[in-house]
């Protein structure tokens, strides 16, 4: 499987209504620095944890500030989308 390919999208839609969804999604990347694997099975679902660790596979140990900014990106593009 590839790391950006999933079946289906099943992250909360209003992300902001709290800061749960924004600490998942920080600590995703955070495993994905520290060279954690997720499993196929894992990543089969998008969540806000394994968006995090996916763009952490990609990009690497971040600030978190950069962190940040990436994941009010990533709720912006869901809103739009919808």
């Amino acid at each position: 499987m590839n790391l950006f390919d999933y079946r289906r999208d099943i992250r909360d839609t209003d992300p902001n209504k709290n800061q749960h969804r924004k600490a998942r999604f920080r600590q995703g990347w955070r495993n994905a620095a520290a060279g954690d694997m997720y499993t196929g099975d894992t990543l089969e679902d998008l969540t806000w944890d394994n968006l995090g660790f996916r763009l952490g596979s990609f990009f690497g140990s971040t600030k978190d500030d950069l962190i940040d900014e990436l994941y009010d990106w990533c709720v912006e593009q869901q809103r739009l989308k919808d």
